[in-house]
């Protein structure tokens, strides 16, 4: 249904409701803590009934699906409360336009016209105001102190060690101050925690508080700027963009310490108790412990990290050119394939369960290689990432084709479909194969395309397929 017809509906209900009573109208409400009400700026409101709550969000839905670039910055529970505050407002001012001289009576079509326009600059006036820039921080477990490894990018993210980043960010003296008594174990937390909680404590002991209990234990901190973005949408995109950054230093790391590469909110690595008793009641008690980050000889990671910066510049020319796009639609074909092909990969890293690893290394080689489940056309890519020359598989490895149809067809397909029982059944050896097949094809893949982004952007621009026939001839083509 067009705006104005559903704005005509919305203001017909508010003003039928005006004059109900107090009772009737409370007696509406689905529980006694939700009015039936379109919010108004200041603090207002009109009270209404089912029948204008239904057409508001009727248009918030269609607003919502209009607009790709709110849907990016915005979280969808904020824009309905942005929604609704602007139907209010475009209520109140809806006066002005009736015709001179005119305050009641019939109105025609181009009355709800300026409504249905007041409603939209209201909505983009509201979205405005309330995607601030901001600098978002995500703690992280990457390296311990005695590597000595330094602040570096992943194209859009930049990760520094925990004092770094203090010295960067923390740049009022007197938080500073409080921070590095804490940091320097001059103060403990837990004694910092009083004094800063206390009643009447001061103003920066709290900020330094608020500071520390974010940073807790971990070393590293990842800070990716988001731009025109609502603060609860900034947080959740930001958070995945990091694990993104993060699967990319995992891709130069074998596969058990990637898993150790962790950020605040991933949940994979953790502590637990086992508790038993034998058949005579006797307690038998065990635990498992994993400790997040890597370490090493001294100094070891931080030569590494120095080695990996030009794999690390191209994955972070790609993941800059994904979060651009995302700030108001898709990314190019490639570029978003890419990226969403890297979250299955990380994901199928953490998890405990080895069958849905499986599942998760089958939809990030079926993503990645934009074969839309043909098993043929996901086997031509990735022998053309790994073995463009069509070398002989030599003893005792498996070739890329076995690979795939492991993976993909017997692994992902029967899985999910039920086919193939996966609790309890030994997937390890498959989980294998997944993982160093799409190692290879990420990191086969990353610099191409980051190459694609700086040199040959028109292929971005073309239909998918024939940017998949571009790119395998570019991969068969190499010496």
């Amino acid at each position: 249904m067009p705006a104005p017809e559903l704005l005509e509906t919305i203001l017909d209900d508010v003003m039928a409701t005006a004059t109900m009573p107090y009772d009737d109208w409370h007696r509406l409400w689905p529980d006694p803590f939700t009015a039936m009400a379109i919010p108004v700026g200041g603090g207002r409101q009109y009270q209404c009934t089912r029948t204008a709550i239904d057409a508001a969000h009727t248009l918030t839905q269609q607003s919502w699906d209009a607009h790709a670039d709110l849907r990016q910055t915005i979280a969808r529970k904020v824009f309905d409360k942005l929604s609704f505050t602007a139907i209010g407002d475009a209520i109140a001012a809806c006066p002005r336009h009736l015709p001179q001289g005119q305050t009641t009576g019939a109105v025609d079509d181009s009355f709800y016209q300026m409504m249905a326009a007041d409603y939209e600059a209201n909505l983009q006036a509201g979205s405005a105001r309330a995607r601030p820039d901001l600098d978002r921080h995500i703690p992280c477990h990457l390296f311990d102190t005695s590597q000595n490894v330094l602040a570096f990018n992943v194209g859009p993210v930049a990760f520094r060690p925990r004092a770094d980043w203090i010295a960067v960010y923390v740049t009022d003296p007197a938080v500073l101050h409080h921070v590095q008594q804490v940091e320097n174990g001059m103060v403990t937390f837990d004694d910092f925690t009083r004094q800063a909680l206390a009643q009447g404590s001061a103003a920066d002991e709290l900020q330094a508080w608020e500071v520390l209990s974010s940073l807790r234990g971990y070393g590293w901190v990842a800070t990716v700027r988001m731009q025109g973005h609502e603060p609860a949408r900034s947080h959740e995109k930001a958070s995945v963009i990091v694990g993104l950054a993060i699967d990319v230093i995992g891709l130069r790391f074998h596969l058990e310490d990637a898993r150790l590469l962790t950020k605040s909110g991933r949940q994979h690595l953790f502590s637990e108790a086992w508790l038993a008793t034998t058949m005579t009641g006797q307690f038998l008690k065990g635990s498992s412990s994993s400790r997040a980050g890597l370490g090493g000889p001294p100094g070891a990671l931080a030569a590494k990290m120095l080695a990996e910066q030009p794999f690390l510049n191209d994955a972070g020319r790609v993941l800059d050119a994904y979060v651009s796009a995302r700030n108001t639609s898709k990314a190019p074909h490639l570029v978003e394939r890419w990226a969403n092909a890297l979250y299955w990969f990380g994901e199928a890293r953490r998890e405990a369960s080895d069958f849905m690893a499986v599942v998760d290394y089958g939809c990030a080689a079926d993503g990645l290689s934009g074969a839309g489940g043909d098993a043929k056309a996901m086997t031509e890519f990735a022998e053309a990432a790994l073995n463009p020359k069509a070398a002989p598989t030599g003893a005792g490895s498996i070739s890329v084709s076995d690979a795939v149809s492991k993976i993909y067809r017997e692994g992902r397909n029967k899985l999910a479909h039920g086919e193939e029982s996966g609790l309890f059944e030994d997937q390890s050896d498959t989980r294998a194969i997944g993982d160093n097949l799409l190692s290879l094809l990420m990191n086969e893949l990353t610099p191409e395309i980051a190459e694609i982004i700086a040199n040959r952007p028109q292929i971005l621009t073309v239909p998918e397929d024939h940017a998949y026939r571009a790119l395998i001839t570019r991969l068969k083509s190499r010496s």
